[in-house]
């Protein structure tokens, strides 16, 4: 790149530095993907030079930090319905479809010591829902966290395996076809069939799996 052009292709005076903030640097990370992000990518595609992000962030895992927040305070979380399972998957839907458009978001959520602002509010937002449809308030913490647990878990299994034109998963896939007529070898071909097609319907099974199971958990409360 030349000396003085950011990365749109607009130039800037040379020896003045661009103006950027955290909420710009977070955006220029989802923009590369975050399993692309370097210091050196986001300098780039800003058109400065990465040691000046540091007036910014502390390194590349503060900016994962800082896209995570900014990526899911998009999500839409004013749609609202008065029937909480759909309320419930309409938000897990929400999760699922965020993370398969950020390459890289799932896994990162994973690997997090420290929860963005951003997340913390939706879990609360999500649980506070279910409260007010009765769940005591723990009940709802669990249900919401073993949704979100089994979605974000879904997501970054799935892309890695799908990576490289789906090899890994197509190994994955075989490895549970032993052949033959046992038991094992019939679970296996099975299994096999059942997680053979669309990763989000398979996801889909599990998530009304976990509905149905806080429905229980409410009515054995009441």
């Amino acid at each position: 790149m030349a000396k003085g052009a950011t990365a749109k292709g607009k130039s800037r005076a040379v020896g003045r530095p661009a103006r950027i903030s955290r909420d710009d640097i977070a955006e220029a990370a989802l923009i590369i993907g975050l399993n692309d992000v370097k210091m050196k990518t986001v300098g780039e595609r800003l058109g400065v030079d990465h040691s000046s992000l540091y007036r910014h962030v502390r390194g590349r895992g503060d900016i994962i930090f800082a896209a995570i927040d900014r990526a899911v305070v998009r999500l839409d979380w004013e749609r609202d319905s008065p029937d909480w399972r759909e309320y419930l998957k309409f938000r897990a839907e929400a999760v699922w479809a965020l993370c398969r458009a950020n390459p890289g978001l799932a896994a990162a959520l994973q690997a997090m010591e420290t929860i963005p602002p951003a997340v913390v509010a939706g879990y609360a937002r999500i649980c506070h829902r279910l409260e007010e449809h009765g769940f005591a308030r723990e009940d709802a913490i669990l249900v919401v966290d073993s949704i979100m647990d089994m979605t974000v878990d879904s997501a970054s299994r799935w892309e890695q395996l799908l990576e490289n034109d789906g090899t890994a998963a197509d190994r994955m896939l075989n490895s549970m076809d032993t052949g033959g007529d046992g038991e094992n070898a019939r679970y296996g071909a099975l299994m096999k069939e059942l997680m053979s097609g669309d990763p989000e319907e398979w996801w889909q099974r599990k998530l009304s799996l976990l509905i149905e199971g806080a429905a229980a958990l409410l009515v054995r409360n009441r």
